[in-house]
């Protein structure tokens, strides 16, 4: 094969409570991103926003999905807002606005040629859930979240091929009140937190697996991680041990139980060792078990990689493990730039990835994310993005190696993102768009959408294949 295969999925991303804004139109409630009390990430000045418009992608989404058809995209990924359509999450009924708006944009995609792919739960699960339950740390709140998917699915079926069934699922003991709607009690340790919440959330993920397969039996659904790989700081044993460890308990232990229906026995030694006694009843492992065997494909986000090191200074074992998962040294890696924020550029690091994953799981795989955040201006309606021209060229070339060398099974590439919007940390100076927004942190300006030099070079690559990555765009 010299090329990758025909129906591959060229396309882009984004999370839509981050770039809706439409506060609270048509019945939507607050979520944890609207009151996510922000920490601002290392590197130049932030400029938070709150989420009232955030991009204003609620009133432009027409638009912005025209934007997408010109650039030749193939699938678009979104989430649909738990608070939009639950605006409390513990409702028995939907709120019918919010369904509607969702199934007008999917049938606007499908009209345009674009296959929608919808992500169930990005950031977005209802505020009430996390005050008045402590969101996913609450079984309850796992069966609000199958009644929330039921309402989609049972909306969406026959119009939506593809799902993922919760983003970036191996945060949510890292970040927890973002990722799952939790603050961790204080009589509970970080350890036990990081394991009952991992198995808490794999239960949410199995619930939305089984709903999605009983209401629409030809869905694809797809579990999703947030990929980064632990490379060891140096070549002494000691440093390769704490990457193995990291990199089992960050990347590989979501997508070992997605696969293989059951605990792995690293997670279970981990759990014994510190006297930790989980709440996992054998209906939740038999849920689990059976979702394995319904799970289509793995998805990942991909942006940096990142190095661990072991510590000169901790002799005791468990502490030192317990350092290293939770470690937040920010080492880096000599051998690679970074972007203004730190985070190091590493393309090959992604056919590494691949790599990894595929013969690990043996599953289609699926990047649904993949990017730059660049502080840019808007100058004489143009923006010159080389820069971030320069990083999907290598990082698509990675990924073609993988595919075509490595013998990857890789359904498809979204790009992160199609327009500009709030980054996580509610940061509109960090942009990652093939389209400008004219808004800043402090005037909302038009909120006009202008192509930058990048949108004509990536719908080059579509209308290519990926056989002319070359940056010679005339802008």
């Amino acid at each position: 094969m010299s090329q990758l295969k025909k129906d591959f999925l060229w396309g882009g991303a984004l999370s839509n409570v981050q770039a809706e804004g439409g506060y609270l139109e048509d019945g939507k409630g607050l979520n944890v991103y609207d009151t996510l009390v922000v920490t601002p990430e290392p590197g130049i000045a932030p400029m938070f926003c709150d989420t009232a418009v955030a991009t204003d992608h609620y009133h432009h989404y027409k638009e912005d999905i025209d934007l997408m058809a010109e650039m030749g995209f193939k699938a678009y990924r979104f989430s649909v807002v738990w608070s939009r359509i639950h605006p409390l999450g513990d409702e028995e009924q939907p709120n019918l606005a919010g369904l509607d708006y969702y199934e007008d944009m999917i049938d606007y995609l499908l009209e345009k040629g674009i296959e929608p792919v919808v992500s169930l739960v990005h950031f977005d699960m209802p505020d009430h859930l996390l005050r008045e339950y402590n969101g996913f740390l609450n079984k309850q709140v796992i069966e609000f979240f199958a009644r929330h998917v039921e309402s989609i699915v049972e909306r969406f079926k026959g119009k939506v091929k593809y799902y993922i069934t919760y983003n970036e699922i191996n945060l949510a003991p890292y970040m927890p009140d973002l990722v799952a709607g939790v603050y961790k009690p204080d009589d509970m340790s970080q350890e036990e937190l990081f394991s009952q919440l991992t198995i808490n959330v794999q239960i949410a993920h199995a619930r939305a697996v089984d709903v999605i397969k009983r209401i629409d039996p030809q869905a694809q659904v797809g579990g999703m991680i947030g990929h980064a790989p632990f490379y060891p700081l140096t070549c002494q044993s000691q440093d390769i041990i704490a990457a193995d460890f990291k990199n089992k308990m960050h990347n590989y232990l979501p997508f070992d139980i997605m696969t293989s229906g059951k605990l792995p026995e690293y997670f279970i030694h981990f759990m014994k060792q510190r006297d930790i006694v989980i709440d996992f009843n054998e209906q939740e492992q038999a849920m689990i078990a059976s979702s394995a065997q319904k799970l289509d494909y793995l998805s990942f986000s991909y942006y940096r990689s990142s190095v661990q090191g072991s510590y000169d200074d901790i002799d005791d074992l468990i502490a030192l493990e317990n350092a290293i998962l939770f470690d937040k040294r920010g080492l880096k890696n000599p051998y690679y730039p970074s972007n203004e924020w730190g985070w190091q550029i590493d393309s090959e690091g992604l056919r590494y990835s691949l790599i990894d994953f595929y013969h690990r799981y043996h599953k289609p795989l699926f990047i649904v994310e993949n990017g730059i955040g660049i502080d840019e201006q808007l100058k004489d309606g143009k923006v010159i993005d080389d820069e971030r021209i320069a990083y999907y060229q290598k990082h698509i070339t990675s990924i073609k190696r993988a595919v075509l060398h490595d013998g990857v099974d890789l359904m498809g590439y979204l790009a992160w993102s199609p327009i500009d919007f709030l980054s996580s940390h509610k940061e509109i100076r960090k942009r990652y768009g093939f389209v400008y927004v004219n808004r800043d942190f402090k005037d909302l300006l038009d909120l006009k959408r202008y192509r930058k030099k990048s949108f004509y070079w990536y719908q080059k690559v579509i209308q290519t294949h990926s056989e002319d990555l070359n940056n010679d765009i005339d802008y």
